[in-house]
């Protein structure tokens, strides 16, 4: 992993309701509340893949994460049960818009064209984009112009603002499409990729649990 951070710093938030007007939105917020309270149930949407926010472990079959256990918090202090939803980074804000669940979570960027469609919370978490490399690679890659390059394959999963970035400031390199966030460093391992543009704070996660990132 290389030690510079890219271009800016984003924040995590919420996704929690749609946006229709400020007086729609206040309705809408206290029938979702009164249902989740008279159900006992709260429907949250995440996508399992992101470490250390979310994460579904293949083992246990839980979700773990930073993100899981405050929205554990959120559930006993309304005194209801979770009922976890899947979704993706390309569906995260249809599922809230179509009422798939309640609230999504797991390190979620505020950006305009969500914005537009829901709601978000306060910030609680602020990082950097970062590029994954094999270490055999820190001679090779000091800079973006070093990684955007043609022959470099760059790692991206699809939706995210990872994707928007990589297609906004890479324009030579080669972007690889992978599913599952959680196949790109081992695909970096592989040399199928050679670089993964994330938040600075799942770089530095995955590059100390393998030394050769």
């Amino acid at each position: 992993m290389t030690g510079y951070l890219i271009m800016f710093s984003i924040s995590f938030y919420i996704l929690i309701c749609p946006f229709i007007g400020s007086e729609d939105v206040v309705i809408a917020q206290e029938s979702s509340l009164d249902r989740i309270l008279k159900e006992g149930i709260i429907r949250i949407g995440t996508t399992g893949d992101y470490k250390p926010f979310t994460f579904l472990n293949p083992v246990s079959g839980e979700y773990e994460g930073y993100d899981i256990d405050a929205a554990e918090m959120l559930a006993r202090s309304l005194g209801v049960k979770i009922q976890w939803v899947p979704t993706t980074w390309a569906t995260l804000v249809k599922g809230i818009t179509a009422n798939q669940y309640d609230i999504a979570v797991g390190g979620i960027t505020r950006t305009l064209s969500r914005l537009k469609r829901v709601g978000m919370s306060t910030a609680y978490f602020t990082v950097g984009k970062c590029p994954l490399i094999r270490t055999s690679d820190q001679d090779r890659f000091h800079s973006i112009d070093d990684i955007d390059q043609i022959g470099v394959k760059i790692g991206v999963n699809p939706g995210g603002t990872n994707e928007a970035f990589v297609r906004a400031y890479f324009t030579r390199a080669t972007i690889i499409m992978v599913d599952n966030n959680l196949d790109i460093p081992s695909k970096i391992q592989s040399h199928e990729i050679d670089a993964m543009i994330t938040d600075n704070v799942e770089a530095v996660l995955v590059a100390g649990q393998h030394a050769d990132l």
